[in-house]
């Protein structure tokens, strides 16, 4: 992908003239702060990731959104050759949480809050617990911004990743994420779960809650998971993704989620 990045910093001095006695004498002031000093970028999608996977098996990967000359979104995750993501993991959530109190969703939700309000990626607020986290973002931030846009291939999309997540938790706890992998233009993998707020566990590693939802509806969460996802990535349209039987909400938040993720890759 080729990149490049334009870097504009423009300085307003303020020159004051002083009349007095019929004639003007030049005074020393202080330049004024101008909100033009905010480095601006050339608009478009700009996307990085790690070369290697690290001694854990993982490799980040970023996408930051450009306009009118200023950062507007940033996505920030990382993958493993399972096809997995970081964010989305129990097993590295639970552990993240107990040793820091934070957990990886919120923690790349705070880096990219933090890279839209200080536009820069040398002014990233670290998370705290999550030093590791915040330089491998900042790092890979750079990285994209000193390339150039993507170029929308024919597929109609963007290439990149993008994230969506519901706007609270609902009234059983939960709270909805969804993540999509653009390539070549097209949907090569999303990802999707829903994490309560109260014991930090994913709706699909939550096995009582699956078995209760199976001997209800006749479908657990996980199986439901699944056909969504298979059936976005083999249709390419959220519109056409089948509706799963005995999962109509899972459905519905699923097709909110991945549509609003997709919108970004247009």
């Amino acid at each position: 992908m080729k990149r490049f990045i334009a870097a504009i910093s423009v300085l307003f001095l303020t020159l004051a003239l002083i009349a007095g006695c019929g004639s003007q004498q030049p005074q020393d002031k202080k330049p004024a702060e101008s909100p033009s000093q905010t480095v601006k970028f050339k608009d478009g999608i700009y996307s990085a990731e790690e070369a290697k996977f690290d001694e854990h098996g993982w490799k980040a990967v970023t996408t930051i959104i450009v306009k009118g000359g200023k950062i507007e979104r940033a996505f920030y995750d990382e993958i493993n050759n399972d096809k997995q993501i970081k964010s989305l993991d129990q097993e590295y959530a639970t552990n993240m949480k107990k040793q820091t109190k934070e957990n990886p969703l919120d923690a790349t939700t705070k880096l990219s809050a933090s890279l839209i309000k200080n536009q820069d990626p040398e002014k990233i607020d670290a998370v705290s617990g999550a030093t590791g986290t915040s330089d491998r973002f900042k790092n890979l931030a750079k990285k994209a911004l000193k390339g150039s846009p993507e170029e929308k291939s024919t597929g109609g999309l963007y290439d990149g990743l993008y994230k969506a997540q519901a706007k609270d938790f609902d009234e059983h706890g939960y709270k909805a994420y969804a993540t999509v992998i653009i390539n070549d233009g097209k949907i090569v993998n999303t990802y999707y779960d829903e994490l309560n707020k109260d014991t930090d566990t994913y709706k699909s590693k939550d096995d009582d809650y699956q078995k209760d939802m199976k001997a209800g509806s006749g479908v657990s969460d996980n199986e439901a998971y699944l056909m969504l996802i298979h059936s976005l990535v083999d249709k390419q349209d959220v519109s056409k993704v089948d509706a799963v039987t005995g999962a109509t909400s899972t459905t519905d938040n699923f097709k909110e989620l991945m549509n609003e993720a997709l919108s970004f890759a247009k």
